[in-house]
């Protein structure tokens, strides 16, 4: 297997913007428009699903303020943020990444696509399961902070003296 590019812009350390303890900003060789730069956490991750929330939002944010550089300082009318996640959206490169592709209204770039209408079934099934799939999410996410709130109040009442607090009597007895 090819080693992952990513990992590699961070050992030969060329081509980054920015990094910090948990992601990187980079330039690479070859780019759709001048100014494209990628945003992709140090850790290798192949794709979102394996990505920890808060690199995520790290990662997401940086994307936001990238895409803000390009607006002033490249004078770009627009920008792109695609994440390809998984082969089947043409991800080339297995490390989890957000590409940042400035626009410009006639760069004769074109990433658009022809939607197609689907069958009222599909749509009904697609929705239905969808759904089902966040609300179960939704529940688990409920169960653990519900679980960290128990845990918290366990730990209070551990850390709350047995018996009559000698402070709150020494208070009672200033005049």
């Amino acid at each position: 297997m090819a080693p992952c590019e990513y990992c590699e812009i961070q050992e030969r350390k060329e081509g980054i913007i920015f990094q910090d303890d948990d992601i990187v900003i980079a330039v690479k060789d070859k780019v759709i428009t001048p100014g494209q730069m990628t945003v992709f956490p140090k850790e290798h991750f192949t794709i979102l699903e394996q990505v920890p929330e808060n690199i995520f939002v790290k990662c997401a944010v940086m994307a936001n303020k990238v895409s803000i550089a390009a607006f002033e300082c490249l004078g770009a009318q627009g920008t792109n943020l695609l994440v390809r996640n998984g082969l089947g959206a043409w991800q080339n490169v297995p490390h989890f990444s957000i590409e940042i592709i400035p626009r410009t209204e006639k760069d004769n770039l074109n990433l658009q696509w022809q939607g197609k209408p689907l069958a009222e079934d599909e749509t009904e099934t697609t929705l239905k399961v969808i759904k089902d799939q966040l609300e179960s999410f939704s529940k688990e996410e409920t169960e653990k902070k519900e679980e960290k709130k128990k845990s918290t109040e366990n730990t209070d009442e551990a850390a709350k003296p047995k018996g009559e607090n000698y402070l709150l009597k020494s208070l009672k007895r200033i005049p």
